[in-house]
């Protein structure tokens, strides 16, 4: 890294950050953030930066530090970038952060537990949303980490925290022979049509479980509280099959993924409704069509008391 000219909050993540020199390009900066990477940034793209949502902000940083880690080189930030700024699908967050996970583990040794990790580096908008990616992945035998238990400092419930991931033999065996991408991803952790069984993901601090075949799209569940599963199990399908049928494939997973958050988290006792909260939304950008938002606000109307 260049020497430092100054510091700065970081214009991705706000966390302090060092500007580098740049050559004489008065309207281009250059930073380096121990969060986001290096990165280079124009100026009308700051300002726009500005008004920006925090979310936006937060699928930035993950370009930059992904680049930056994968390529060794900085990424430019220009107006473009925030303006066609996505998120990614749950699948391919899962993707990410395994396979970062396998290269690190390469780099420091089996067994190693890999810290210093921020949310904002895998396309997470909030931390609750990274530690729901860390709990899949410890329930898909991915990996494991350690848990903490804190009392609250304001005397209420305990506060959990979780650090330190550190990828499983097995899942490294997986990545060692062959996982390169999304695809292969899917194939080894979340393809059903070999055996015809649905993938099953336990979740932890929940005594449900959410099963969903990803071949055809069918829902089902086993259920240990009081909400009707069935029901549910309904308005499910509902929503899916409302889909418009020119919706394309990598739509259908994405209304698939964040169909499975809301089964799973309405169902667990330590049900988080941020989560809820915002895969609905996804779900509900996701097609305009009146049948489609009419299954949804279904969903809504039944799922609602749940969110008190």
């Amino acid at each position: 890294m260049c020497v430092s000219v100054g510091k700065i909050n970081c214009y991705l993540c706000s966390k302090i950050a060092d500007i580098l020199p740049h050559g004489e390009d008065a309207v281009i900066t250059r930073v380096h953030c121990q969060n986001c990477g290096e990165y280079v940034i124009t100026g009308q793209a700051i300002l726009n930066l500005r008004n920006a949502p925090i979310d936006i902000k937060y699928i930035l940083s993950s370009q930059t530090f992904e680049n930056y880690y994968y390529e060794q080189k900085p990424l430019t930030i220009k107006t473009d970038h925030i303006q066609d700024a996505k998120d990614i699908t749950f699948l391919e967050k899962l993707y990410k952060l395994s396979y970062y996970l396998y290269n690190e583990t390469k780099i420091r040794g089996v067994g190693s537990k890999i810290d210093g990790i921020s949310h904002s580096q895998f396309y997470c908008k909030n931390n609750d949303e990274y530690l729901y990616i860390l709990e899949t992945l410890k329930s898909m035998k991915i990996i494991d980490f350690e848990k903490i238990i804190n009392p609250s400092v304001t005397g209420g419930d305990c506060i959990s925290y979780y650090r330190s991931p550190t990828m499983l033999s097995n899942a490294m065996i997986n990545f060692e022979s062959g996982i390169n991408n999304i695809e292969d991803f899917r194939k080894v952790y979340m393809t059903t049509k070999d055996n015809g069984n649905p993938i099953s993901l336990n979740f932890p601090n929940s005594n449900n479980q959410f099963n969903f075949n990803t071949g055809d799209g069918n829902f089902t569940a086993v259920q240990n509280n009081s909400i009707d599963i069935k029901e549910l199990n309904t308005l499910l399908e509902n929503i899916y099959n409302s889909l418009p049928e020119d919706t394309d494939n990598k739509v259908r997973e994405e209304v698939k993924e964040n169909l499975a958050i809301i089964q799973s988290e309405v169902q667990s006792p330590n049900r988080k409704n941020t989560i809820i909260k915002n895969s609905y939304n996804v779900l509900d950008g996701i097609a305009k069509t009146t049948g489609f938002l009419a299954s949804l606000a279904k969903l809504y109307e039944f799922i609602q008391p749940y969110l008190q």
